[in-house]
């Protein structure tokens, strides 16, 4: 009877430098000397001497680091689905239910659209997206 939990390897690894007669005896698949062989280097980005294309390529552009530093929280409305009708949801209300951290009350919370959210809610202090500011006054709610 096979023991189904302990699976055998399909394949052997390679054990390397374990005599000629193993096809990786010797250099152990290295080749002959120079830098590559020895233990301890790695070459990254070396192109046998050619100016690297890192080097090569020019600077384009700024990036802003207040733009690489996002403030914005993204919600779906499906998410709003565990809350009653007709409840006023804004950021400390959010944060009392636990869905959200203290630290991201100060966040810009961006609404954004689902289908099946079918709730009547009054949001306050959020953004919005479009489809979400359509779908929460369609269903009587409102998005300010």
């Amino acid at each position: 009877m096979i023991n189904k939990l302990s699976k055998q390897r399909t394949t052997n690894r390679k054990r390397k430098g374990k005599g000629i007669g193993s096809g990786l005896g010797k250099t152990a698949g290295r080749g002959h000397k120079g830098q590559k062989s020895r233990s301890g280097v790695a070459v990254r980005n070396f192109e046998g001497g050619q100016m690297p294309i890192y080097r090569k390529t020019p600077k384009r552009g700024f990036n802003s680091i207040k733009k690489l530093r996002s403030n914005n929280l993204s919600i779906s409305l499906v998410s709003f689905n565990k809350f009653q009708d007709d409840s006023t949801i804004d950021m400390k209300m959010l944060v009392e239910s636990g869905f959200l951290k203290k630290k991201d009350h100060k966040k810009n919370i961006k609404v954004i659209d689902s289908i099946q959210f079918k709730k009547k809610l009054q949001f306050k202090d959020f953004k919005f997206t479009p489809g979400a500011k359509k779908r929460i006054e369609d269903l009587g709610g409102t998005a300010s």
